[in-house]
């Protein structure tokens, strides 16, 4: 008996795919890069991936290979755009690099490993776990600044896939902030959004009207335990 594969998407279901009121959007989070290894900061440092990283990107293009994808878009950062290379694998798109998908730049915490940074600067770390929204990383971005660059590339998306499938693949924290302005339209919500795990899914469609529907939320179910990591790495420890 043929198993069911339950990322499938039939091609000639029109009233899915075909749409032209809407957008299919996927946001993928980039794989296991040496930086979560090593439990640091990376932000705009672009560091390799990691072994581990590696086998989450050959299940991660088994889950996209019967998937219909019109597009891909990828951050410039290694991480990010192998893992669109992962995606696109079965696909053989175009990968379309756009510099507003990059993670937010940390500053002064580029390269710090994550307990380090959080005792260092109290400050910011209280706002990190409580208030997102209101975060300053020293010396870097804004939380506000990240969530401009995550909506202007949410608009390009929209305007060219309208009717399409499309994929991003990005960083944490800005598809936290992606996630949040397609869900709520409200940096201020930014606290209620939680996009985590390395390849984790999101999927959404997304109407030419401004509705939504939200089929999945940072799903992992392509990954077995031993590739899942902490979902609690970014967490403030006191």
């Amino acid at each position: 008996k043929r198993r069911e594969d339950p990322f499938r998407i039939d091609r000639c279901d029109a009233s899915v795919v075909n749409d032209m009121e809407k957008s299919h959007l996927y946001l993928v989070r980039h794989c296991e890069s040496l930086g979560n290894h090593e439990n640091i900061f990376q932000g705009q440092l672009d560091l390799d991936i990691s072994a581990t990283g590696e086998k989450q990107l050959a299940l991660l293009a088994l889950r996209f290979r019967n998937i219909p994808i019109d597009a891909v878009y990828s951050s410039p950062l290694k991480r990010a755009y192998k893992t669109a290379e992962a995606v696109n694998l079965y696909h053989s798109l175009p990968i379309i690099k756009l510099p507003e998908l990059m993670e937010v730049d940390v500053g002064a915490l580029s390269g710090m490993k994550l307990d380090k940074a959080f005792a260092d600067y109290p400050v910011f770390a209280e706002k990190w776990q409580n208030s997102p929204q209101n975060c300053i990383f020293p010396e870097g971005e804004t939380t506000a600044e990240v969530y401009d660059r995550a909506k202007k590339a949410l608009a390009r998306v929209k305007a060219d896939c309208m009717g399409k499938t499309a994929v991003i693949t990005s960083h944490g924290f800005l598809l936290r902030c992606m996630a949040c302005e397609i869900l709520e339209h409200d940096i201020e919500r930014l606290s209620d959004i939680r996009i985590g795990g390395n390849t984790s899914v999101s999927e959404f469609y997304i109407g030419k009207d401004g509705s939504v529907e939200t089929v999945r939320l940072s799903d992992k179910s392509h990954l077995p335990k031993e590739l899942l990591g902490d979902p609690n790495q970014y967490v403030v420890h006191k």
